[in-house]
């Protein structure tokens, strides 16, 4: 927990964290180019190949869970599926190997990120809510370096409404004076405003293609095109956790 806050904010800030505070569904992305292309002699309709994999990754999510490995799973999965030869080994190696490239990869903060945190903090207690494996999620988390800024972190099997409802419970939450902060539709934008939090949006080009949805407008709903809007965007709106804390104080 950061020492130099002595009391509590009125205000909680939740961020997601992959494709939030660093990139994430790049190397997916790039996972999955790499799977099409080596499954391209006896796979080689691609478009065909990738709707079957989107099928075989919901299944195994369900199974399974979020995760690379699980990611693997269905990588697998689908060859299986397709493969008619007498001997796949060799497609299952390069399959794994495309998985330890994923698993692996590179954190690469997005713009702003860092110096976005080290001013929120400054006015608002800071958490992460994100899902996943949590060993791997964990491990993202500390090889980005900016564990330092949260004084939680919550890794979930799942972040839906239900989800939100046991953050608010569990970590004594107030619903009007808590943000989430993420870039997927259906895991941090529309659950949370079901849950009656506040909802800011970030977009990112990226967005797994299971995370997207329209997001309309809502009373409760903030826009920012980056991580770095955000501190403008809550003084606009009125926020401002310690500062507004130890002006009531002093009142």
């Amino acid at each position: 927990m950061p020492n130099h806050l002595t009391f509590d904010a009125p205000n909680r800030l939740i961020f997601d964290a992959d494709d939030t505070l660093w990139e994430n569904n790049v190397y997916f992305n790039r996972a999955i180019e790499e799977f099409l292309d080596l499954l391209t002699p006896v796979a080689p309709d691609r478009e065909r190949l990738r709707t079957l994999l989107n099928v075989v990754e919901v299944e195994c999510i369900q199974t399974g869970g979020y995760g690379t490995r699980n990611f693997v799973s269905a990588l697998k999965e689908t060859f299986c599926r397709i493969y008619q030869g007498p001997d796949g080994a060799a497609y299952l190696d390069g399959i794994e190997e495309i998985g330890e490239r994923v698993l692996r990869h590179p954190i690469h903060l997005l713009p702003g990120v860092e110096s976005t945190l080290q001013s929120l903090q400054q006015e608002y207690r800071l958490m992460i809510f994100s899902k996943g494996e949590m060993r791997e999620q964990m491990g993202k988390i500390e090889r980005s370096g900016l564990r330092r800024y949260f004084d939680r972190v919550v890794i979930a099997e799942e972040k839906d409404t239900n989800a939100y409802h046991e953050l608010v419970r569990e970590h004594e939450l107030s619903t009007d004076h808590t943000w989430m902060i993420g870039n997927s539709p259906r895991s941090d934008v529309l659950p949370a405003l079901a849950a009656g939090l506040w909802a800011v949006f970030v977009p990112h080009e990226s967005t797994w293609e299971l995370e997207r949805h329209p997001v309309d407008d809502h009373p409760r709903l903030m826009r920012a095109a980056k991580v770095e809007e955000i501190p403008a965007l809550l003084t606009r709106h009125g926020t401002g956790g310690l500062h507004n804390q130890m002006l009531a104080d002093s009142g």
